[in-house]
């Protein structure tokens, strides 16, 4: 059983760096490249247009302009403390995504190649 659920695990996560390759792929010129993240969550928007921390795999880009007025806002963790916003290209927000999922993938292969 636990080698059925490690086996799905490993085929969502290639699921999810093939569509994570797509979107490095496509080179795209857009008004609004950029994404932010805060520790493991994205900055996004909820439908009033409020900004918002989400935790996504397609995150919301943001222009320049749009992330200069979110970053003179503060985000807090759970604890008060203040959280600094990192800003990403879209492709490089991306790549580094595919290359955590790819890692996770190589190490539950080889965990999973130890017990047979």
């Amino acid at each position: 059983m636990e080698e059925i659920a490690v086996n799905m695990i490993i085929e969502e996560l290639k699921i999810k760096s093939e569509n994570y390759q797509k979107e490095v792929e496509v080179r795209i010129l857009g008004k609004c490249p950029f994404i932010i993240q805060i520790g493991a969550l994205t900055i996004t928007t909820d439908e009033s247009g409020k900004v918002i921390t989400h935790n996504t795999d397609t995150p919301t880009q943001f222009s320049k302009k749009a992330i200069d007025e979110i970053l003179t806002m503060t985000f807090k963790d759970g604890n008060g403390v203040n959280l600094i916003p990192k800003v990403y290209s879209r492709v490089e927000w991306y790549n580094l995504q595919m290359n955590e999922v790819n890692i996770r993938i190589k190490l539950l292969e080889e965990i999973s190649n130890r017990k047979h």
